[in-house]
Parts: structure tokens; sequence; C-alpha cells
């Protein structure tokens, strides 16, 4: 069956691409890079299709090169310029692949939700090293871009955030930059992008609200996010950046736990 892209209808030629733009006003900004001109226009077009199907106002840039992309958001980034809220790439580009992408945008500490695009399920467990938000098996379609916009939507709400007290002063914090909990004494210890806090809220009341979100009690003392899962060896889970102890008791559920977050982030 033909694909319908609907981007080549009114593209725009420039230095980095081809930028699409509906209504460039928009809620969403969207990057898609793959170094075929034809796979990143059906990309394109099928992210546009579903952003209209959810009535929500969107923009289309198309790069070829991962390079030429990632010199975009420094160059933004420099000048404190919005940078795309999502980036959908292929996950084995040329110049710069997928996962490289990821690490690099976690290094520089840009909040966006980075799409990883591949024709083998398998990378998805390579994948969490880039911190994606969503992985997209081919032939990907405006369906399934539809779900994966709505999963980011669901990600800003308010119920997607925490707010922690600590020292006077609450904080909101996105749950999916929270990395692992841990119980220290009397305190909850919460290990996040924007760095450490701790609170009086128990590590169980924790466990309760956050497990829903991928989130797995490794020990007595341990909540991790799997979004951050790396690898597993022995007693030990490896985040990106924690190593923390799993108890024998938990460990095979862990095991399925790690299974079934991958399986939900393929789309």
């Amino acid at each position: 069956m033909e694909h319908d892209n609907i981007i080549n209808q009114n593209s725009i030629e420039n230095d980095s691409g081809i930028c699409i733009i509906s209504n460039w006003d928009v809620w969403l900004r969207i990057a898609v890079c793959d170094d075929s001109p034809e796979q990143a226009g059906m990309l394109g077009s099928d992210f546009l299709k579903a952003s209209q199907e959810l009535n929500k106002a969107a923009g289309v840039e198309l790069f070829t090169s991962a390079a030429s992309l990632w010199e975009k958001i420094e160059e933004d980034n420099r000048k404190n310029a919005p940078i795309y809220d999502i980036i959908v790439m292929d996950i084995k580009m040329p110049d710069m692949d997928g996962i490289e992408f990821g690490k690099r945008l976690y290094r520089l500490g840009i909040s966006t939700s980075l799409i990883l695009v591949t024709a083998y399920p398998e990378y998805a467990v390579e994948g969490y090293s880039a911190h994606a938000f969503q992985f997209m098996v081919k032939p990907v379609t405006a369906e399934a871009a539809k779900r994966v916009l709505l999963e980011i939507y669901a990600d800003k709400s308010d119920d997607r955030y925490i707010e922690i007290r600590s020292s006077g002063y609450t904080e909101r914090i996105n749950i999916r930059d929270i990395e692992c909990i841990t119980a220290e004494e009397k305190y909850t210890r919460i290990t996040s992008r924007q760095g450490d806090y701790l609170t009086l809220t128990s590590l169980g009341a924790y466990e309760e609200k956050l497990t829903v979100y991928g989130f797995y009690r490794v020990h007595r003392s341990a909540l991790v996010n799997l979004a951050y899962y790396v690898a597993l060896e022995k007693n030990t889970i490896i985040l990106k950046n924690v190593k923390l102890s799993v108890s024998r008791r938990r460990m095979t559920g862990l095991r399925e736990a790690i299974k079934l977050e991958m399986e939900r982030k393929l789309v």
C-alpha cells in the first residue's frame, strides 16, 4: 500500500534539511532524523497526521544528518531558544547513531522526548542507555505515532509529577527524571536529574504511587526507575548513574519487570 506522505505537499528547503511547517506557533515542535529523505518524509507525515487527528498544532522539521540536527540543538541551547519537544530518530545513523545522540542530550541536560526508530526490537535493550522516551518498530504508522503522542501528552500532565517537601520548600519533579529512591535511616533520598532530595515520605508510599510508571522495589531500602536500567550483574542492578544491590527474592520479579518495561516501550 502506498504511504500517504502529506509533508511533500508543502515542503521548504533549508540548510539542515526540509522544514515542514504546520502552524509554527505550535504546541509541539518535532524534529525527524533519518539518513533516507524518503523515510524522513514518511515519518514526518505520520507524526503530522497523528497530531492533526488529536487536534494538536505541531511543526515538523526534517533532517537527514544527526550531526546537523545536533548542531542545531547546540545553537538553540546557546541562545536559550526553544528546543524540539520531540526528536524522532532512526537508531542507526551513519554519522551519529541514536544511542550516542540520546547520551549527548542527557549530558547536556536537555529534557526532550527522544523517540528511537528501529527495524530490530532487540536494539531497545541497548537504547535504555540513551534515555529514549519510546521505541518504535518499523514500519511506523500514523496510528503508532498517535499512541506515542498520547503518551507524551500524558507525561506532561500534573499526575506525572511528585511534590517533594524538603528544607521548608516544595519542589515539583517529573517522575521520569527520578533515577532511584532509597531509604536512609529516618529519611528517604530521591536521586534525580536535578539532584538529590531528602524527604520524610516513606519508601513504601513512593512505591505505591510509582510502580505504575515503571518503578520496581529491588530491595527493602531501594526503589528504581527501570527507564534508567543498564544491566544486571549477579545481585546488582546498574542504572545510568547508580549501582544498587538486589535482594535474592526480588531478582525473578525484577527480570520480569524489565522485560515488561521493554515491551511497553516498543510501539
